[in-house]
């Protein structure tokens, strides 16, 4: 549709003043005929008409994680919640990163973008590995 100048052979359109619903009368065929241009618009592909909760997979969840740009700490909430009210599939996994890279992170450096360990014994140590310099 384009714009059409209005001239006097094509004036304005007026909308009615006092329209109703009850103005407005469609047929039964009408309504079927909406009904089935509904069903088969692709922007409703895959909308449920029942009550019953959609159940998330695990890449409907990362899908959710990514658009919305979550932290990981938010995205941990966001998992375990929806896994307490049983909207996620039962092989779904959530998870939970608990920082053990703390003891760690002494021991590397980063400069100019990249990153390096400064103290290779120290972590061996850590690790329980002897170092054997041959």
């Amino acid at each position: 549709m384009r714009p059409v100048p209005h001239t006097a052979e094509l004036p304005v359109p007026k909308p009615p003043t006092n329209m109703t619903l009850s103005d407005i009368e469609l047929s039964d065929e009408d309504v079927g005929q909406a009904n089935n241009n509904m069903d088969c618009d692709p922007t409703f592909a895959g909308a449920s008409s029942s009550n019953e909760p959609y159940i998330l997979t695990q890449g409907d969840l990362n899908d959710i994680v990514r658009n919305l740009n979550l932290s990981k700490k938010q995205a941990e909430l966001l998992g375990s919640k929806l896994k307490g009210w049983n909207l996620l599939c039962q092989d779904t996994k959530v998870c939970f990163y608990h920082g053990c890279h703390e003891e760690f992170k002494d021991f590397f450096s980063q400069k100019d973008g990249v990153v390096f360990c400064n103290d290779v014994c120290s972590v061996r140590e850590v690790l329980g590995h002897e170092s054997n310099p041959d």
